[in-house]
């Protein structure tokens, strides 16, 4: 009788909300691509971690692994691996997330302001975020999530719709241009599909559909305070107090380190990596 290979059985991993899920080859190497690194790259770290798993492995192990074999090849890759990680924790409020928004909308050459209090037709509305450029407005609401893997469903989107709806039926209406909906987390299907119908511009994990938040980050190299893989928690919470939101606004300012009484040596690689960041080099 001819021996045959028994192929690799299906086995589950659990995800962060404890449900267990197929492990996928493919949705993980999607995943790592997100680094930024060759496809052949992707595909061997793919394969190691494959390699290594089994029933029961959690998908925060699974991220560790990926981000351990990620940043032994590129300090840049790394980050942008960890590019949602970082945005969660800007948490737990949502206000940072707000700032860090404010601070993507003036890297595209608006003008802004968070927390605003704005007249609809019938009450008025706090926005998170106001930009303005030539005359017009944009209004956004920003939702942030401290949970990973919670999607944004219709509910939010008719929600932010029905603001929108009472804003530009407002006495600041006619400066109204665009209502935009932003997110630490994804949208699901139903919500990009009715925000693609009803003009309300989604920005999220995977939205715009081709060219996510995500994307764009990583493209303008508007990294978080919180991407910084050489300062703990208690550095990146006194950073954002001091106003400094993204990586790159730590380009030349040693002298915000050294008020916080950070030793030269560890300024050193802060500024190291903070260079690698804003430089883009790997």
């Amino acid at each position: 009788m001819r021996n045959h290979k028994k192929p690799r059985r299906h086995f589950n991993i659990i995800k962060a909300s404890g449900r267990p899920e197929i492990f996928s080859k493919n949705k993980l190497y999607q995943s790592i691509q997100h680094s930024g690194l060759s496809p052949k790259a992707c595909k061997n770290i793919t394969e190691q971690i494959a390699s290594e798993l089994n029933e029961g492995f959690k998908t925060r192990d699974i991220y560790r692994k990926a981000l351990h074999l990620v940043k032994a090849s590129s300090q840049v890759a790394a980050v942008q691996y960890s590019l949602k990680r970082a945005l969660f924790d800007l948490g737990p409020s949502g206000h940072n997330f707000e700032l860090f928004v404010s601070r993507y909308f003036e890297a595209k050459g608006f003008k802004t302001k968070t927390c605003q209090l704005v007249q609809g037709k019938f009450v008025k509305h706090e926005i998170d975020v106001l930009t303005e450029k030539n005359g017009l407005r944009n209004f956004v609401e920003c939702k942030f999530h401290n949970r990973l893997g919670i999607k944004n469903d219709i509910k939010i989107a008719l929600y932010v719709k029905a603001r929108w709806d009472d804003l530009r039926t407002g006495p600041e209406g006619k400066l109204l241009k665009e209502f935009y909906l932003v997110s630490n987390t994804a949208f699901s299907t139903d919500a990009i599909t009715y925000a693609n119908g009803s003009g309300l511009k989604l920005l999220g994990i995977n939205a715009p559909t081709g060219r996510s938040f995500l994307d764009e980050i990583k493209e303008m190299k508007l990294y978080p305070i919180t991407s910084l893989r050489c300062i703990n928690k208690s550095l990146k919470n006194s950073l954002i107090d001091k106003k400094i939101i993204l990586a790159r606004d730590l380009c030349g300012r040693k002298d915000v380190l050294s008020q916080l009484g950070i030793n030269d040596s560890i300024i050193r690689d802060i500024m190291s990596e903070v260079n690698i960041l804003c430089e883009g080099n790997r």
